[in-house]
């Protein structure tokens, strides 16, 4: 008869202060998720974003003097990743096309649906989306966010994967999301084209003007208040197997 070990219980390593202030609403989308085959990492990473969301809709109001539908940012937020579920590598643009008519099919809002579509890479520019000759975008144009609401989801998942799974400072480093992406966008690009996607597409020149636009609106003592999140965030990734930081191209600039 096999003998199991039983480790001794030394010290808790969760916390539900969180998880108690979860909204009924909340609670929906990470069943939503959940259902349909999201990984646990992916899952975890889509809370840190819902929370950056809200903290960056605060600072839009602040800043602005405007209202945005605090609903829809945190919807979209949470849900922007839903469809990596469907894919073969999360990495593929496609994600957020299939995840948009995921939570349109959910029954959530055409603004939520909105959001989790424009919302990889800050959203993708006319150049490329024709460049690399994406099958799910019938209509070659800018699949870039528009709406208050939209940003703010975007540029949540920005902030967290660059600072969070690639240590960058993005308050500081205007090329951050160029060295963090490239290598991404570009396979993506010679995969399916064969061609090379140069530095000076205007893809990269959009990846620099939304953080210089977006990044006011979260100071880092703001997203300071949340590291204890970002922390458990990057402790999911690993054991879920990937090795942090992500890597980045250092010599973007040369």
């Amino acid at each position: 008869m096999a003998k199991y070990v039983v480790q001794p219980y030394t010290k808790a390593s969760y916390d539900l202060k969180y998880f108690k202030e979860f909204s009924t609403e909340r609670m929906k989308a990470i069943a939503l998720m959940a259902e349909v085959g999201l990984p646990l990492y992916k899952i975890h990473h889509s809370i840190v974003i819902g929370d950056v969301a809200l903290l960056i809709a605060d600072g839009v109001e602040k800043e602005l003097g405007i209202k945005v539908d605090r609903y829809v940012c945190e919807m979209g937020a949470l849900l922007h990743d839903v469809g990596i579920s469907q894919i073969q590598k999360d990495d593929m643009p496609e994600h957020a096309f299939i995840g948009s008519q995921i939570a349109r099919d959910a029954g959530y809002s055409e603004e939520v649906a909105r959001c989790i579509e424009l919302h990889d890479f800050a959203g993708l520019t006319k150049e490329y989306v024709e460049g690399a000759n994406l099958p799910c975008v019938i209509d070659k144009e800018d699949k870039l966010p528009e709406t208050w609401e939209e940003k703010i989801v975007a540029y949540a998942d920005m902030i967290v994967s660059l600072e969070g799974e690639w240590f960058m400072d993005v308050w500081n480093d205007d090329t951050c999301a160029c060295r963090a992406y490239y290598d991404l966008l570009s396979v993506v690009f010679k995969t399916r084209t064969g061609r090379v996607l140069t530095k000076d597409h205007p893809q990269f020149k959009h990846e620099i003007e939304f953080n210089k636009e977006m990044r006011k609106f979260i100071p880092r003592e703001v997203y300071e208040t949340i590291r204890p999140r970002i922390n458990r965030m990057r402790d999911t990734i690993r054991l879920s197997g990937e090795t942090l930081p992500f890597p980045s191209l250092d010599s973007w600039e040369e």
